[in-house]
């Protein structure tokens, strides 16, 4: 490739967990990689389109966002640098249902599984472990879905502002944190109005459950956190 790449981005993710520098070298020179920069704003892949190639975060940030029949904005993801994108899509040749946008400017890494997939016959133990781990990737992006889903049909907009918090402190492992999304699209992740949001953030600050200024937050003792839920891929 033209530049050598931050190995340590690509560790940080589960694809290559448990790999050398060397053996990552050797899988993604057999997935014809080439990377992409895009500026703030840019739409990455629409909605309907193919995306046959795998994509990784090396810079930036990106937001995978639905716009449904009536014109609301859902806000799927939040992607930051080692993040994966389109592994579903790459996988079983589906065109996406969000659009990919660059939420500041943002590089990213392609590759095409269907090399080791469709056209290689895998002999390489490096490739089969390649594989185990796209697999575990898979199903861990699957268990994000199934958790957002549940998060958007049967809970208030209290209880969604309560887990992302929560999240958002276990994440940080501290009560006073920045959250990467401003106030809309806050509500567009959290499938809510934006007004009534607002207005639930307010009532938390007047019952002594929280303070914020703009993107920062401080959870005060009171503020129930929601258990965490530890992922046992990231144990391993």
């Amino acid at each position: 490739m033209e530049t050598e790449l931050d190995l340590s981005i690509l560790k940080s993710g589960l694809l290559f967990r448990n790999l050398s520098d060397e053996e990552i070298r050797e899988v993604i020179e057999t997935m014809s990689p080439h990377r992409a920069r895009y500026a703030k704003r840019a739409v990455i892949a629409r909605d309907g389109d193919p995306f046959p190639e795998i994509g990784i975060l090396l810079s930036g940030s990106a937001h995978l966002a639905h716009i449904d029949s009536n014109g609301n904005n859902n806000l799927m993801d939040v992607l930051q640098a080692g993040r994966t994108l389109g592994e579903l899509n790459a996988v079983g040749r589906y065109r996406l249902h969000f659009t990919i946008t660059a939420a500041e400017p943002t590089e990213v890494l392609y590759l095409s599984v269907d090399q080791l997939l469709r056209k290689n016959v895998l002999t390489a133990p490096v490739q089969i472990r390649f594989l185990q781990n796209l697999t575990l990737a898979m199903a861990q992006k699957a268990q994000y879905l199934t958790l957002k889903l549940e998060d958007s049909i049967r809970r208030s907009t209290r209880e969604r502002l309560q887990d992302y918090l929560s999240d958002q402190y276990h994440r940080t492992g501290s009560r006073t944190f920045s959250i990467p999304l401003n106030r809309q699209d806050l509500a567009d992740f959290l499938f809510v109005d934006r007004s009534a949001m607002s207005n639930e953030l307010c009532k938390m600050r007047d019952e002594g459950l929280l303070r914020f200024d703009k993107s920062r937050f401080e959870l005060l003792v009171e503020m129930p956190i929601t258990e965490d839920e530890p992922d046992p891929n990231d144990q391993e």
